[in-house]
């Protein structure tokens, strides 16, 4: 409605001030009033524009299951990639094990994100995206043609997770992986010499072992080492995960 009372009154204004010649109080008041309509209507677009004028807020929330953002040592991780001063991040998420590639929160100033823990077992992102919308259907069509109805407004992204959830930055994961690389094969004769050492112990201890009962409680003291190693390696994730 009122881009056309913009367009009519431009266009009658031009039409009266340039066809009349002769001032007179009908002239006078009629370019007034277009004038009025004229300067008025575009005052209240420029409103709507700017301040959201005759609209509302709308909040719709989603919520989407979590899981590990990458494999590391069994633990569950979700990533973020710091920007400028470090106050604000971009989070890498997967929202299913079948997902191949990771998915990334919007780098804008209009979305936040943050990360709250609690004992939680299923570990979930909830988004709550603001837009606005029209009043009523009156400023629908006060200002139809404008086109924007559901404008983006903002958005927020809660990243709930249990307390065993790591949060790394990409540089922190990078370092550790490295890490864990180099440390491979000394973990590894670690594990080998404390796996043999119960062994030799349990041999003495039990002499008459048969073979398949060797094996079964190599197998065991291997399962072990293992997760022992596991529990230290997610200690050092979570120890980064607080920095």
């Amino acid at each position: 409605m009122l881009i056309v009372l913009v367009l009519l009154s431009a266009l009658l204004f031009a039409i009266v001030t340039i066809s009349t010649n002769q001032r007179s109080a009908a002239r006078n008041g009629i370019t007034g009033v277009l004038l009025v309509l004229l300067v008025g209507s575009i005052a209240l677009l420029f409103t709507n524009d700017n301040q959201h004028w005759g609209m509302k807020t709308v909040t719709t929330t989603t919520e989407k299951p979590l899981t590990s953002a990458s494999n590391m040592s069994g633990a569950n991780l979700l990533l973020y990639q710091a920007l400028g001063n470090g106050k604000e991040k971009i989070f890498i998420y997967k929202t299913n094990t079948q997902q191949k590639k990771v998915a990334t929160t919007q780098a804008d100033i209009k979305t936040t994100s943050k990360v709250t823990r609690s004992n939680t077992k299923n570990a979930k992102l909830v988004t709550k995206t603001q837009r606005y919308v029209y009043r009523n259907g009156f400023y629908r069509a006060l200002f139809a043609g404008v086109d924007n109805n559901h404008a983006f407004k903002s958005r927020q992204h809660e990243f709930k997770v249990g307390n065993n959830w790591v949060v790394l930055s990409t540089t922190q994961a990078k370092a550790l992986q490295k890490q864990a690389k180099t440390s491979q094969a000394k973990l590894k004769a670690q594990l080998t010499a404390a796996v043999k050492a119960k062994m030799v112990a349990a041999l003495k201890q039990n002499p008459q072992m048969t073979t398949e009962q060797q094996q079964a409680l190599q197998k065991q003291y291997t399962a072990a080492a293992q997760k022992q190693a596991q529990q230290q390696v997610l200690a050092q994730l979570q120890k980064e995960s607080l920095k």
